[in-house]
């Protein structure tokens, strides 16, 4: 009996290597579908109801994510600041916020670092009451931003020093917490001027706000909203990094080439049903503000730290080359993705 099965086995196992008797799977065999690679889930935020955030946004409505192997669970964390909170304490892979908030992160000793910048000039305009009529008109007032630290204070110090006024003396500077805050608060009366951007100026000059400091129409360096991960995780998951960019810029190409496909995209994000607004929105940002490879550059950021510089003495001197990384955006220009 033992030699019967012993037999039986080395047959066994002698057909089964020659693959004589063994029942092919049906993917091997051409039989069925083969089974679909499983996609890399991911945790990402976007830090403001804004059209800067249209990448990220586009990429997971349009499934360019997925096409590129990622599973994203895309949120709001409303604020630059709570959203590298966020990303520092690894609740999120991904994020996108202002480069100022991720100079600030570095210069305090976080691990994190820009590798794409989707607005690389300011968007910012200061506008005020209707009844202003100079400068002086400003001082003593409240003047809005979303928060401390964050591109909108810069781009509101920037405004009153070209009026000739100081920004820690002249005004009472309120953080609101959002630009989508700020926004409300400036329409409630609780800050008599604030920094706004397309569409929510739209809404703000509907209201009887005027423009008195045009930063946009300056085309200034600015790191107002960047794609923002943590260098360990970086290190460790660059291949799911690089398909993270490469889904980004794939995004804003599609935008750019379907303006209709992005606005109605837009009008989800911003919760808007505004077409002119979400029009200007679009024209300003997708097409005029936005570029196909969101290059990081030392250029932009050395600009931005140094205005940053008068509200955070810390960031004086970081090198900021410890606080980027443009080797993915690099290696998909190189690669023609977007084209």
């Amino acid at each position: 009996m033992k030699r019967i099965v012993l037999t039986t086995v080395l047959v066994s196992l002698i057909v089964g290597a020659c693959g004589g008797t063994a029942a092919p799977s049906p993917a091997a065999s051409g039989g069925g579908a083969t089974q679909a690679p499983e996609l890399v889930k991911i945790k990402a935020s976007y830090g403001n109801v804004t059209p800067a955030n249209i990448a990220p946004f586009f990429a997971k409505e349009m499934g360019i994510f997925a096409k590129h192997g990622l599973d994203v669970d895309l949120s709001l964390i409303d604020g630059g600041s709570p959203s590298a909170a966020a990303l520092i304490a690894g609740q999120v892979q991904f994020a996108n916020f202002g480069g100022t908030e991720t100079m600030s992160g570095v210069a305090a000793g976080s691990d994190i670092l820009a590798i794409a910048l989707f607005v690389p000039v300011t968007p910012w305009q200061l506008l005020a009451k209707s009844d202003y009529k100079s400068p002086d008109d400003l001082k003593g007032k409240v003047i809005g931003v979303a928060s401390k630290g964050g591109s909108s204070e810069v781009a509101a110090d920037l405004s009153l020093q070209r009026l000739k006024l100081d920004p820690n003396k002249d005004v009472t500077k309120q953080a609101f917490g959002s630009v989508a805050n700020l926004t409300k608060g400036m329409l409630g009366g609780a800050a008599y001027a604030g920094p706004g951007h397309p569409p929510d100026t739209v809404l703000l000059l509907k209201s009887g706000f005027k423009v008195i400091v045009d930063l946009a129409s300056e085309k200034i360096p600015a790191t107002d909203n960047c794609t923002i991960v943590r260098r360990s995780y970086m290190q460790a998951n660059r291949q799911t990094v690089q398909a993270y960019i490469d889904s980004e810029i794939e995004a804003i190409a599609a935008a750019k080439k379907d303006k209709a496909g992005a606005v109605k995209v837009l009008g989800k994000l911003l919760q808007l049903d505004d077409q002119d607004a979400l029009g200007q929105a679009y024209d300003f940002y997708v097409t005029q503000i936005m570029p196909v490879y969101p290059h990081v550059t030392t250029e932009t950021f050395n600009y931005t730290k140094d205005t940053l510089a008068a509200t955070n003495a810390a960031v004086k001197t970081l090198d900021v080359t410890k606080a980027i990384d443009d080797s993915f955006v690099a290696d998909a220009e190189k690669r023609g993705i977007g084209k």
